[in-house]
């Protein structure tokens, strides 16, 4: 919206910002401020209050001190990226809160702009000229039509006699025919692109899953947390990596496979071992549920049990070999979905018994075929849900397995950690930031991997500490100018150093 008008762009952490606010004011600039917190810095209390003042017959602001000339088309637009922030009132008063939350839909459509921009460049260039020629015809329908309703109102007791009128609504049954042909046309063609774009959206759709278990992931570990910047930048550069084909079906599978993982890999690399296969269930799970193969119902059952208090439900004398938790397991099983129906029969069923008794009892209950009903009538994740109910203690291992035969054998193995192809990822304005654990020391890996990149010569490494910020800087300054590889050692020894640090 603002691109012509010279969009200014700051954050709070910034050693200069409010004279950057000072010069927009002056000049009449739009100004966005990003990634502000829960608290707005009290510097910009009369901005947002608009405390507009006369001074000498100019609009003026008092800021930093001094009386500023406020002009008339400042623009001040605040964002944020915390989840769900909670504004004190008094702030709520002075701006207009506008919800940009991404959502499931929304981020879908967005990303299929970027697969559709990537395959068929043309067609989404086609696309868009059409929104906005059918958006002309639709206005130019309006402007005549309010023309007519102005000449009606205008016009006399004798309409039949106002020439003036007579004549524009000849010449608007023309245009508006004309226009109408043209509409028809462009929607034609609208509905043709738009078949030729839905192609790709499967491809969107398993992106827009996969962000969102990712954006999930804070609520493990505050650690976890990833910008929706960073998935736009990984999926469309694995849209551009990955290998081509000219065969349709063909390139979808190569893009929705790749895309799938490259993020599980790129993901896992910042995640502790332990919430690793979690991480990898979550997306196995979540893309069958957005394909409709798992309901809310089974979801619900699996993760939180049956709701219902089957507690005074008597256990029939000839199941006797389950306790009474996993007979009312059951009887929620049947109460979840219709491919469950009756299974506490077959509990008592003299055919199927045998096989229950086994499955219960066996170290390896994985390995006994359910009774054949059950087995051709189960899904992979009803079974899963079963397993549950009978042995929970086995739960880890099937989960292992569903993956496995869901998405593949990568997804439930640990990827492997290479440097080289982390330093592909990244940018020089996107950093590598090494989590260690005690005793682990990746500067031999770094060394390694900069002797690869002809580069050895031009690392830098610093330990971090006090006094240690002007060399640091200078690091920094020289680096940038020079393209060094700058690397930073026990960070942790100068915390006190990191906002100063984050603002360079």
């Amino acid at each position: 919206m603002e691109r012509e008008n010279n969009l200014q762009i700051i954050k709070l952490t910034e050693g200069n910002f409010i004279k950057k606010v000072e010069n927009a004011i002056r000049q009449g600039l739009p100004l966005m401020c990003e990634n502000i917190l829960e608290e707005i810095d009290p510097q910009l209390e009369p901005v947002l209050a608009k405390e507009i003042f006369k001074n000498q017959g100019s609009d003026c602001i008092k800021l930093g001190g001094e009386n500023i000339i406020y002009h008339k088309d400042f623009k001040f637009i605040i964002t944020t990226k915390l989840p769900n922030p909670h504004y004190l009132p008094e702030i709520c008063i002075m701006v207009t809160l506008i919800n940009f939350t991404v959502t499931p839909d929304g981020l879908e459509d967005q990303l299929l702009v970027a697969v559709v921009n990537n395959e068929c460049p043309e067609l989404e260039e086609n696309n868009d000229k059409l929104i906005v020629q059918l958006a002309d015809f639709q206005r130019n329908l309006k402007d005549i039509e309010d023309k007519i309703l102005k000449l009606v109102a205008d016009a006399g007791e004798d309409i039949l006699k106002d020439d003036e009128l007579i004549n524009v609504l000849d010449a608007s049954k023309v245009t508006s025919k004309q226009i109408g042909e043209q509409l028809e046309a462009a929607q034609t063609i609208q509905e043709k692109i738009e078949e030729d774009r839905e192609k790709y959206r499967g491809v969107a759709r398993r992106g827009s899953v996969l962000y969102f278990v990712i954006a999930d992931l804070s609520t493990v570990n505050f650690m976890y947390q990833y910008s929706l910047e960073f998935f736009l930048t990984l999926f469309t550069n694995r849209l551009r990596l990955s290998k081509k084909s000219d065969v349709i079906e063909e390139r979808l599978k190569i893009m929705t496979d790749d895309i799938t993982q490259s993020t599980y890999t790129n993901i896992c690399r910042g995640l502790f071992e332990a919430d690793k296969l979690m991480y990898s269930f979550m997306n196995t799970a979540n893309i069958l549920r957005r394909d409709g193969r798992i309901n809310v119902d089974e979801w619900n059952f699996f993760l939180r049990g049956t709701t219902t208090d089957f507690s005074k439900v008597a256990r029939p004398e000839k199941i006797d070999y389950i306790d009474d938790q996993i007979y009312q397991g059951l009887l929620g099983l049947e109460e979840t979905h219709r491919s469950f129906r009756e299974i506490t029969k077959s509990f008592q069923d003299p055919a199927d018994k045998l096989t229950w008794k086994d499955i219960i009892k066996s170290e390896n209950p994985e390995k006994i075929p359910l009774p054949a009903l059950w087995a051709e009538n189960l899904t992979k994740f009803q079974q899963l849900m079963l397993i549950k109910v009978l042995r929970k203690t086995k739960l880890i291992y099937s989960v292992k397995q569903f993956i496995k035969e869901t998405l593949g054998r990568y997804f439930i193995e640990s990827p492997p950690m290479k440097l080289k192809e982390v330093l592909t990822d990244s940018t020089n304005v996107t950093p590598i930031i090494f989590v260690l654990s005690p005793g682990a020391d990746p500067i031999a890996y770094l060394m390694q991997l900069a002797r690869e990149e002809n580069m050895i010569d031009k690392l830098r490494t610093i330990s971090l500490g006090q006094g240690q910020d002007k060399i640091a800087t200078k690091l920094i300054d020289e680096g940038s100018k020079t393209g060094l590889w700058v690397c930073f050692q026990n960070c942790h020894l100068f915390t006190s150093w990191m906002g100063e640090f984050e603002k360079i």
